[in-house]
């Protein structure tokens, strides 16, 4: 059982982030980023927050290029198929 330790280099389970969701909430400032592989479920995560009305702001990045796909302040919104 010599070195089994060292299989070398681990195999990626989860494909790289491409997305990130950012939001704001009022006071005790509190702020989060959670980031996204898929662009269904950052769509989805930006309706929720939007929804729930506790955000002040939102915000929807691609992490390619940083292009910003939505912002709730400048009503900024891509559809989602062109994300």
């Amino acid at each position: 059982m010599s070195g089994w330790n060292n299989s070398g280099p681990t195999v990626r389970l989860w494909p790289p982030d491409r997305f990130e969701v950012r939001c704001m909430r009022p006071s005790p400032e509190f702020s989060s980023a959670d980031r996204y592989h898929y662009a269904k479920n950052a769509h989805e995560a930006i309706l929720r927050l939007r929804d729930a009305g506790l955000a002040t702001q939102i915000q929807a990045i691609r992490l390619d290029d940083g292009a910003v796909l939505y912002d709730l302040a400048s009503g900024t919104s891509v559809p989602a198929e062109q994300w």
